[in-house]
């Protein structure tokens, strides 16, 4: 077992170093707070699961241009209003032309 002894100074100045570097990241985020909690933004599967659809059927409302979707490296994402929108009803599922 080792022990280590840390000098209360030397602690003390580590936790100052902490919390400005703390500091640092709230001051950088703080512009993207309003827009992080304004859009929420769901996976495939938790889309399906909201909507009660398969993969499948989730892929050909993207195909449509009934559900928007934006994709970051290789994941989809939804945003949650669209989704509540179209489980309202209120977008309309585009007719398939015969």
């Amino acid at each position: 077992m080792e022990i280590t002894v840390l000098d209360i100074q030397i602690l003390k100045a580590l936790h100052r170093e902490v919390k400005e570097v703390s500091n640092l990241i709230a001051e950088m985020t703080a512009p993207y707070k309003a827009l992080q909690q304004a859009t929420k933004w769901l996976d495939q599967q938790e889309a399906c699961q909201l909507l009660n659809i398969s993969k499948r059927t989730l892929q050909t409302y993207r195909a449509k241009g009934i559900l928007g979707a934006t994709q970051i490296n290789r994941k989809t994402y939804f945003r949650l209003s669209e989704v509540e929108l179209l489980m309202q009803g209120e977008r309309p599922l585009k007719k398939q032309k015969k």
